[in-house]
């Protein structure tokens, strides 16, 4: 029987990308021959946008995830996050919005009471107390956004038992003990926990602030943020899954990332302190990381399909390093790799309506090609890379 795993990358706003994507996928499942119905993947594994937009495909509610990005394009990112740093004020005509910082004095005194207070008098007679004041605030000072109207969507979505012939994995990072965690739906020990796990899985760094912790059964993690700092596409995650189950089926793995795996360049001297910071994790850093994740996969993939043509009944295992010897016995997996054309789906932390339909157009495009050439490929081991 086929079967099927989905593998959604990590990206912002950017994920608007998976659900062009995915909404082709869905008006022409019957062509991957599954005999499920449309959407109904085997195996859900996400980071960052990937998490919350695999949550509601394994929920099976494609036509909620929809319209939770018809939302975004019509209301701007206030959707997913306030905040009083970034202007969240939806740009609906522009296709390109650039990611503006605003600041009032207000703000300034909300966020730094101790340090505005009596500021101008406190020039005058006490500058050092003024400094030892902005230090200790700035010490507390986590993040540039809050993403509480996230975390009320989750906790009204987010329900385990709701997920039913789906394992749904999330990723995210401790930065207490530095490890990625990959958790299962039902290894979360609430929905509460569940929620927030999801929500940590989507935390970039400075952006927001991480999640204090969850209750799992593999462990309590604490200071969560987003998984794709570590695994920007977990196909590592997917294939443990499948290592775990007991059957022989073939797996068709379909990955919808964000990124072309390219940085290109671009004028950067004008640039405010969050588009540096995303530039240097999400642009430089997350796309390094994808592009060792999906090599890895598609060169193994490549020379184990060469040596089944010649082996055929032999087995071939990866290397262990904590036993110096064989590990985990190789499986080659039919691939379905989606991702869009280079730099053109704009900032990761903007949304506007123009922005957001021309990246579900881009997604269902791409997807057509891929899926287009997928199935012209001949012979039963497919791996096809768009």
């Amino acid at each position: 029987m086929k079967k099927t795993a989905l593998v959604l990358s990590g990206g912002g706003f950017k994920g608007a990308f998976q659900v062009g994507a995915l909404a082709y996928l869905r008006d022409n499942w019957d062509q991957l021959g599954t005999g499920r119905p449309p959407l109904s993947f085997d195996i859900v594994a996400g980071v960052s946008v990937g998490s919350l937009n695999g949550l509601l495909v394994a929920l099976n509610q494609f036509d909620q995830l929809e319209q939770l990005w018809e939302d975004v394009a019509t209301n701007g990112v206030g959707e997913i996050y306030t905040s009083d740093f970034i202007d969240t004020t939806a740009a609906t005509g522009d296709a390109d919005p650039d990611l503006k910082l605003t600041l009032t004095w207000d703000t300034i005194r909300e966020h730094f009471p101790r340090t505005t207070r009596n500021v101008f008098l406190r020039v005058i007679f006490n500058r050092q107390r003024i400094l030892q004041d902005f230090r200790q605030e700035f010490q507390a000072f986590r993040a540039v956004a809050d993403n509480t109207p996230l975390r009320n969507k989750l906790l009204r979505l987010a329900k385990r038992d709701a997920i039913r012939d789906t394992a749904y994995l999330c990723g995210f990072v401790s930065l207490r003990d530095g490890r990625y965690y990959s958790v299962r739906q039902d290894q979360f020990r609430s929905d509460e926990d569940f929620a927030d796990g999801v929500l940590a899985s989507t935390a970039m760094p400075i952006v927001w602030s991480p999640v204090k912790g969850v209750d799992t059964t593999k462990g309590s993690p604490e200071s969560l943020v987003d998984g794709g700092i570590r695994d920007v596409s977990p196909l590592g995650d997917v294939i443990d899954e499948i290592s775990r189950r007991d059957d022989a089926d073939d797996y068709t793995i379909v990955v919808i990332n964000c990124s072309s795996g390219k940085v290109t360049e671009e004028p950067f001297q004008d640039k405010n302190i969050v588009q540096i910071a995303l530039r240097a994790l999400v642009d430089i850093a997350i796309t390094e990381i994808f592009n060792n994740d999906i090599r890895e996969f598609l060169d193994k993939n490549f020379i184990l399909e060469q040596i089944r043509r010649r082996l055929p009944k032999e087995d071939i295992y990866d290397y262990d390093l904590e036993s110096d010897g064989p590990g985990n016995k190789l499986k080659f997996f039919n691939a379905l790799i989606i991702q869009p054309e280079a730099n053109i789906l704009g900032d990761t932390l903007t949304a506007s309506r123009a922005q957001i339909d021309y990246r579900i157009r881009h997604g269902r495009a791409r997807a057509e090609i891929a899926l287009r050439r997928h199935l012209n490929k001949t012979g039963g081991d497919k791996m096809t890379v768009v």
